[in-house]
Parts: C-alpha cells; structure tokens; sequence
C-alpha cells in the first residue's frame, strides 16, 4: 500500500543518508590520526636517541604511513558526499524529528569545515559542481544556518550556493560509493528500478519550477484555467513529487489523486488519506488513459490508519568512540542491517541480542559496535541524560527505543499477571461450584 511504498522509500534514503555520515566521520577520524602521527613524529625528530635509533626508525616507518594525508580524490569525494548529504536532508525534512533537519546542519558542518582548512581553503570543495544542490537544501541552509557556517557556505561558492537549474554547467548525475561496500537496492517491491533520491528531486524541482512560470505567465494574461476533461475526477502520478509548503501535496508515482477544483497549471488535489493540496497539473494523467500502461495506480479510498515516518540515522561524533572503545577489547564484525523488527530484548538479554536488537533499530554500525557490550538489564538501566553524555548525537533516540522496549515488556508483564489472576479467579469460582455442588 502507499503507506508502506513511502515507508519503505523513506527508510532508504534515511539509510543512504547515514552512510554517506559514516563515511564522513570515518574520514575525519582519519584526519585526525594523521594529524596525531605527524606531530608524535616531529615531537621524535627533536628527541631523537642514537641508543634506540633501529627502533625508532621502524616506529617512523610505521608512523610516517599514519601520517601520509589522504589523496585529492578522497577529499574530493567526501566533499561530494556532504553536499549529497544536504540536499538529501532537505528531502526527508518532512519525516525526521528530534533532532529535525535543521538541527543536523551543524554537525555536517563541522566536518565540512574541517575538510576546507585542511585543504587550504575553500577552493578544491567549490570546484566540485557533481552532485548539484537541490532547491531544497538551498532553502535549507538559507533559512537555518548560523552565521558562521553561512560564511563558510557562501565561501565555497555558486556550486554550492545555487540550485541545480541556476548552475552555468551541466552537473553529471552522482551515485556515492561507500566505504563498507554498501550499496542501495536498485528494485522496489514490484520489480520496479529505484532513481537516485537526489536525480530524482531535481526533475521534481524542474517539474516545480515550470508550473510556477506557466502560472505566472497564465496570471500576466489573464489566460483561462486549465480545466479536467468533461467527467474525468480521478488522475494518476506519472511522477513523484515532494510538497515544499503546507499548499502543496507530497505524491507518488502511480498514487491515484482526486481533482476537486483546477486553477491554472496547479490542480487541487485529494488523496486517500483525506490530504488536500495542489499539485502541478503536467505530472498528472487521467486514470482512464493509463489503465492499460505499466503504471499501477493505487485505489482511492483504500484509507490508512496511520502513515509511517522513520526517524533519521544519525551521525556518531568522535567523543562516544573515544569514551567507550576502551571498553570493546577488539574490534567486532560487521553485523548487516535487517528489516526484522522481531529480535527479543529483555532484562535477561545478553549482549548479543542487545547487540542485535540494536541492528534491527537501524543505528549505525558505531552505535551497534559500543552499546553492544551490555547486557539488556544494563542497557535498561541507562537515563537519558548518560545516554546524552556518552551519545551526544544518538542518545535521545537510543533512550526512546528504549522507552518504548520497557513498555511492550511491561505490557507483556501485566498481560501476563492478568492471565494469572484470570487462572485464580477461575480456580475459585470451580472450588465454590464443587463446594455448593457437596
């Protein structure tokens, strides 16, 4: 159903987003190694002692490898990737909270930040014009940037300070390549390929951009609406379109609409959750002309109870590694993310299904590999605030999981009480049976 279609659509590119944060972080923590070798070698270079020299010399070796910076492609590509970031951000505005999009732009920024001083200023990241910014994260970062980070905005220049269709040079489409080898799936459910989240926002910002010049220049003269054909109410989505305002109405691909009043090139519109907005006319097509086209409409009056909106993957700062890596002893596997939502966790868990039941949650790999140690009844036993401490970026949403696992446990606990009292209750209304019966 549609519910789950943007489920589904959602929680890929809340994952897509998360890697691109992985790799960002992984690449600052490389940063700062190097920095950390470089100076452990020139501190040597002045201490140096002819007693250990054969030694020393295997450190350097070793440390001089630590300390060679990565090359102009990894910077660049990381660029490329905080720039997907953004715009991917702008997209999923609507459906992550606590913290909200706004609220992430300034940790993207510190590493974006980072990355400029370390390349001796802004001018490698403003030569990168692939991916394009998209209207959305030019909105973004207008509206809710700091001043500090708007002049480092700004410093990078038009290929991040202009949409995509403003930009004087075509930007080749982008796909990320993530560290871990991890790659989005091409196919949904029907078979049908899956366009990048960011190729697909600016067809939707052309989309968006020509219906407001057609409406401005039908307003200029006068032109009369664009009406519906004579008795045809229902239309389907050729494309997906992501409303900007409270004015207009989010749609999918195939998702059937109901037109109740047309005006210029921007139809008002009613899905089945009883939404109303408009819609820009030209992504719109009877649904009798595509019954018989590859397009599968979605009913109209199939209602939803609720819609579902995944929370963001989070980035994971430098501090939670430092305070609890001590604590891992080595290094553990990589456990692939599931969909599986069955994974038990209670006061009686060991640390490996804490560990998996952290996967199934969607929390990144860091988080997975640090609060994996503990054992549910440590894990239950952590507040919001140590949480916080320990997870500055992670910790609010790690505590809400948790709520709600204490909640279904205890709800299992009273059922479970329930029973029992139900069992007493019955045992003695049997024993008052067989004594009247005596």
């Amino acid at each position: 159903g549609f519910s789950c279609r943007v489920y589904l659509l959602v929680r890929r590119e809340c994952e897509i987003l998360n890697h691109c944060f992985d790799d960002v972080e992984q690449f600052m923590t490389r940063l700062q190694q190097t920095a950390e070798a470089q100076s452990i070698l020139n501190q040597r270079k002045k201490k140096r002692s002819k007693k250990s020299k054969k030694t020393e010399d295997q450190d350097d070796n070793l440390l001089t490898m630590k300390a060679s910076p990565p090359s102009e492609d990894e910077f660049l590509d990381i660029f490329q990737k905080i720039k997907y970031s953004l715009s991917l951000l702008a997209r999923l505005k609507p459906f992550i909270t606590q913290p909200d999009a706004p609220e992430l732009l300034h940790p993207i920024f510190l590493p974006l930040n980072l990355t400029v001083k370390t390349t001796g200023g802004p001018a490698l990241g403003a030569s990168v014009v692939s991916p394009a910014m998209t209207t959305g994260a030019i909105s973004l970062l207008q509206e809710h940037l700091t001043n500090e980070d708007k002049e480092l905005w700004t410093s990078l220049g038009p290929n991040w300070t202009m949409p995509c269709s403003q930009l004087s040079v075509s930007a080749p489409p982008y796909s990320p390549v993530f560290l871990d080898g991890w790659q989005p799936k091409a196919y949904d459910s029907t078979g049908r390929p899956v366009e990048d989240p960011i190729e697909s926002q600016h067809k939707q910002d052309v989309l968006r951009e020509s219906g407001q010049q057609d409406y401005a220049r039908q307003a200029a003269e006068g032109t009369d609406e664009v009406l519906p054909p004579e008795g045809e109410r229902l239309y389907c989505c050729s494309y997906d379109f992501v409303a900007r305002n409270s004015s207009e109405l989010s749609v999918l691909q195939g998702e059937t609409l109901e037109v109740i009043e047309s005006s210029k090139r921007w139809w008002k519109c009613q899905n089945r959750f009883d939404q109303i907005g408009f819609v820009p006319s030209n992504i719109l097509e009877p649904l009798s002309a595509v019954n018989n086209t590859d397009i599968k409409p979605t009913l109209l009056f199939q209602r939803a109870e609720k819609s579902v909106q995944p929370t963001p993957l989070l980035i994971m700062n430098e501090e939670l590694l430092e305070r609890l890596a001590g604590k891992r002893g080595s290094v553990r596997p990589v456990v692939p993310r599931t969909a599986d939502t069955s994974v038990p966790l209670n006061y009686h868990s060991p640390p490996a299904e804490v560990e998996a039941w952290l996967t199934t949650k969607g929390f990144s790999q860091q988080t997975v590999h640090s609060l994996g140690i503990l054992t549910g009844a440590q894990l239950f036993s952590l507040n919001k605030e140590e949480l916080r401490t320990v997870l500055p970026e992670d910790g609010v949403r790690v505590y809400s999981q948790i709520m709600v696992q204490k909640a279904l446990l205890e709800d299992v606990h009273k059922l479970t009480e329930l029973e029992k009292v139900m069992e007493r209750q019955k045992l003695k209304i049997d024993l008052n049976s067989e004594n009247d019966v005596a």
